[in-house]
């Protein structure tokens, strides 16, 4: 793409020579670009235990045998992860001012693995999340040093109470101060390795009705707003290493509506809905983040209301059944089944099924191969992992993948993907982002926005003499109750020559700036950038109190 290009889609592509001053503090490893239209690596990540449950440690790379739809492949990429925090041989400093970023290399502490602890508020009865809040409080107690746990609540909203953390005394803590609503002064840990602050999402998670529609519109919306949800935490824990598990304390929700009464059937007003699509889309983001599900069932041990002693009569008709449960059951075991996790229900040792999730993190083989059929087919793959020669071992791992070569380049989805982006609570870090702000020391109101994408997520392909692709770029200032202001929307359409190219290459990255005019009752400035031909996407989050003016 030539500058004169480029200037036309309203942006100034500013390679290193005019911002030394403004990123020279932050450190960027050495990469090699990754061309993910015409190559892929399909990795795996695998928890392997014996016959007592206990990890197994000993493995190598050529134990391990993969099928992927009954076609051996090979092992092309083998590590083992162990609990523990990433060594840096040198330590990222403090981020310069007004300097932010997603890229958790950037800071220090990184763990191999974290566990997200979900606390749903959202589709749990109140005196389930009474109980199972004493359960999780029960397992903090026995965090050892090794654990990272953060601590989410969903139910008006998303929101972070606590990011990973060995320190269980600050967990209970903030735990304490949760009663089951999303509570207005509970804020990310300051200077936590992921600090965000998550906004509402309300348009989300809208109150139900007493009428068989208006509950059939509630329980849409809150199947729709928890998956998204979860699509939020796996996009925000996406680019740390190794396998991350989320357990989802939750009374759960059904796969689909309207199928098992008749009633409905015929009711014109009534919804017949299936969610498979959608748990494919959530199932689909939480793979590629190498995060499983470890679902847990708030309510405990459940009975069958039909034999409650307070009953006359027991009516063993299957209207009165267990139908909901069961249904919202199976889909906890659909979720943990694609990823890798294991759900738990029809226990009253929540602590302990808490407890089990996390130590299938103390020892975690990843495995990678590059299909063997060399195109992209858009359907779902099958895997199959097997260790050879060894007898009595128990493997888990995510049941199969999607061969697509990325999102799908339909207007309406890609607004949508962006919208999302920009109302998430967390930041998403598929996509490596370093944002700089540079305020006009003469006009308050005006400020040069500079982002340098991580070159190893451009996708680019080799077009005759150039390499091609393109970016989605968004940027939105809001103020603290999530309304947007002087939003930018626009793609910039790379055509790169070989020199451009090299250059890319060389600063590790692709650079360019945007003029916005500040907009005084805004409190924050959110950055979305988004690789079309992938759909990776990456968002940076600016809080205006911490701008430094000069």
């Amino acid at each position: 793409m030539t500058v004169q290009q480029i200037r036309r889609t309203g942006h100034r592509f500013l390679w290193p020579v005019a911002l030394t001053t403004l990123l020279a503090q932050t450190p960027l490893p050495q990469k090699e670009v990754v061309l993910h239209a015409t190559t892929r690596l399909v990795q795996i990540s695998v928890i392997v235990q014996n016959h007592k449950g206990e990890p197994v440690a000993d493995l190598k790379k050529e134990d391990f045998q993969i099928k992927d739809n009954g076609k051996l492949q090979t092992v092309s990429m083998f590590s083992v992860d162990a609990s523990s925090t990433l060594p840096l041989p040198h330590p990222p400093e403090k981020l310069p001012p007004n300097i932010f970023t997603n890229e958790l290399e950037q800071k220090a502490g990184t763990p191999t693995s974290v566990t997200i602890i979900l606390l749903d508020g959202l589709n749990t009865a109140w005196k389930d999340q009474a109980y199972s809040r004493n359960q999780v409080v029960k397992f903090l107690k026995t965090i050892e040093p090794g654990d990272r746990i953060g601590l989410y609540v969903l139910g008006n909203g998303l929101k972070v109470m606590h990011d990973f953390t060995s320190d269980a005394s600050d967990l209970i803590a903030k735990l304490e101060t949760y009663n089951g609503q999303i509570l207005p002064d509970i804020t990310a840990t300051e200077g936590a390795v992921m600090d965000t602050d998550a906004l509402g999402l309300n348009n989300w998670t809208r109150a139900g009705g007493a009428s068989g529609a208006e509950r059939d519109f509630y329980t849409i919306d809150r199947v729709l707003g928890t998956l998204r949800a979860i699509e939020f935490i796996a996009n925000h824990l996406a680019r740390l290493p190794g396998r991350k598990n989320l357990i989802w304390v939750s009374g759960g929700f059904p796969m689909d509506i309207g199928f098992d009464s008749l009633a409905a059937w015929k009711d014109p007003s009534r919804e017949q809905r299936a969610f498979t699509e959608d748990i494919d889309r959530t199932v689909r983001a939480v793979n590629n983040a190498n995060l499983a599900i470890y679902p847990v069932d708030a309510r405990g041990l459940v009975p069958d209301h039909r034999f409650d002693a307070a009953n006359q009569k027991i009516d063993l008709s299957p209207k009165l059944g267990m139908g909901p449960i069961v249904k919202n059951q199976e889909t906890m075991s659909e979720l943990a089944g694609r990823t890798g996790g294991r759900a738990y229900y029809n226990t009253n040792d929540l602590n302990h099924a808490i407890r089990d999730a996390v130590s299938d993190s103390r020892v975690t083989y990843t495995i990678g191969f590059y299909p063997t059929s060399g195109q992209f087919d858009g359907k779902f793959h099958k895997l199959d992992v097997k260790v050879v020669d060894r007898s009595g071992l128990n493997l888990r791992y995510r049941k199969g993948y999607f061969d697509e070569t990325g999102k799908p380049l339909d207007p309406k989805m890609r607004m949508t993907e962006l919208k999302d982006a920009v109302i998430d609570p967390l930041e998403a870090t598929s996509l490596g982002l370093i944002v700089g702000i540079r305020p006009d020391p003469k006009d308050k109101s005006a400020a040069a926005v500079v982002i340098k994408v991580d070159q190893k997520g451009i996708s680019l392909e080799p077009n005759a003499d150039r390499w091609s692709g393109k970016l989605d770029v968004v940027i939105v200032q809001k103020n603290n109750r999530g309304q947007q202001f002087a939003a930018v929307n626009q793609s910039i359409d790379l055509n790169l020559t070989k020199p451009t190219y090299d250059k890319l290459v060389k600063e590790q990255g692709l650079l360019f700036t945007k003029a916005v005019t500040l907009v005084p009752q805004a409190r924050e400035l959110r950055v979305v950038v988004r690789d079309v031909p992938s759909g990776t996407m990456g968002s940076v989050t600016v809080p205006f109190n911490q701008i430094v003016r000069q």
